[in-house]
């Protein structure tokens, strides 16, 4: 199942598409790949026309630190206006709260991208032939001298080498601090974290993550030591900074949590909106559909 999050541009849009897709390509002209796994993914990462480009306050909305669910915050990337028109035409449903929107969509199985003029003479192959095309037997994406290539952004033909973006993903580690005393999560963010008061037999509080340079988001994983499997939640300041969007081709669904309005994806992610805080459930894929909202439901 394929996820794409997608957060807002302020005071911007994307020129040249219709009035009726504006708002809706801006909602969709950042999108997160977190890692690449096999040859369908690197396909289905750059067959999307989208680009890749790290923002470090979209880096703080990170949608889950769990194995199949990696998908959202850890870059931005800004989509070319072709992708967002051929999105509108598959799109299935949508669900807005707040300040956070899903958006379901009938995936269109393209075998190839022509790159962009942008990014033409900057993408090789392995073997250092550039390439003026994306095509699913592609095995992994280089520069000039051989380095393999994170992401990469349509806009401005600039590229992310994997060895750059670890060396961002060490930056952002330095920015943020640890909390293991689930008594002592309070105090570093102007909203109060809330923890569950439910969790499935074997689950604890392991850690709470904040950023040193901002008190709008907080990070919770909640761990099972015997299996390994961990819960994630993060609680965010709900503002104009923090809105986000999720489109995915994963079912969507309208569910209320506590009496309000809450969107479940694909039967384990839950994000809801109170009093001015979104909060985001992952359960991972062992717990069910009726244990992930217990757990959502018992956060008041």
């Amino acid at each position: 199942m394929k996820h794409y999050g997608t957060y807002e541009i302020k005071g911007n849009f994307i020129e040249g598409i219709d009035e009726e897709f504006k708002d809706l390509a801006v909602g969709l002209s950042k999108i997160d790949f977190s890692k690449e796994s096999n040859k369908d993914f690197i396909f289905n990462t750059t067959i999307k026309k989208i680009s890749n480009k790290r923002n470090n306050n979209v880096n703080k909305i990170k949608k889950t630190g769990i194995a199949v669910a990696s998908l959202l915050i850890i870059s931005t990337i800004l989509a070319q206006t072709t992708f967002a028109k051929e999105v509108v035409d598959n799109i299935i449903k949508t669900i807005s709260l707040g300040h956070f929107s899903a958006i379901q969509y009938n995936d269109s199985k393209e075998e190839e991208y022509i790159l962009p003029n942008s990014l033409k003479g900057k993408i090789f192959d392995k073997n250092g032939n550039v390439l003026e095309k994306i095509t699913k037997d592609i095995d992994g994406i280089y520069t000039k001298d051989g380095e393999k290539i994170a992401t990469w952004n349509a806009a401005d033909g600039s590229v992310t080498t994997e060895k750059q973006a670890k060396e961002e993903k060490e930056k952002a580690k330095e920015n943020t601090l640890t909390v293991i005393d689930s008594s002592k999560v309070n105090g570093y963010t102007h909203f109060e974290v809330k923890l569950p008061s439910y969790l499935p037999d074997g689950y604890k509080f392991e850690k709470a993550e904040f950023y040193k340079d901002s008190d709008e988001y907080a990070t919770l994983y909640f761990k099972n030591k015997e299996t390994g499997k961990e819960i994630y939640m993060q609680q965010r300041f709900a503002c104009e900074d923090t809105k986000a969007t999720l489109a995915t081709d994963g079912d969507i669904e309208n569910i209320k949590i506590n009496g309000v309005d809450a969107i479940l994806e694909d039967e384990h992610n839950i994000d809801w909106e109170v009093n001015n805080v979104v909060y985001f459930l992952n359960s991972g894929k062992d717990l069910s559909k009726d244990e992930t909202i217990k757990i959502a439901e018992s956060i008041k």
